[in-house]
């Protein structure tokens, strides 16, 4: 007995097809015939590659920290520098 997929992107929706590029699982909304109703279904991801949209579904990954990550480096950058200095300074008054 197996038990029904969930899709990859939306957890606790049932899959309802497969992605047949990536071979993932997807329910409706995020599979789409790109190619047409007599090819099988691309999620938005492997659409946009084959579209040339996008060269490959893994750039979002590729690129590295999103503007979240880089906020957060900023505040550790500031912070770290924060500590440095105000004993320094202190020390001077």
């Amino acid at each position: 007995m197996t038990t029904p997929a969930n899709c990859d992107k939306h957890l606790f929706e049932e899959a309802t097809g497969m992605c047949r590029a990536c071979r993932r699982p997807f329910c409706a909304d995020c599979l789409v015939y790109a190619q047409g109703p007599n090819h099988a279904p691309l999620c938005i991801p492997c659409a946009l590659t084959a579209a040339g949209v996008r060269s490959t579904a893994s750039a979002r990954a590729r690129r590295g920290r999103g503007m979240t990550g880089r906020l957060l480096a900023g505040i550790g950058a500031t912070a770290a520098a924060a500590m440095v200095a105000i004993p320094a300074l202190s020390s001077l008054h």
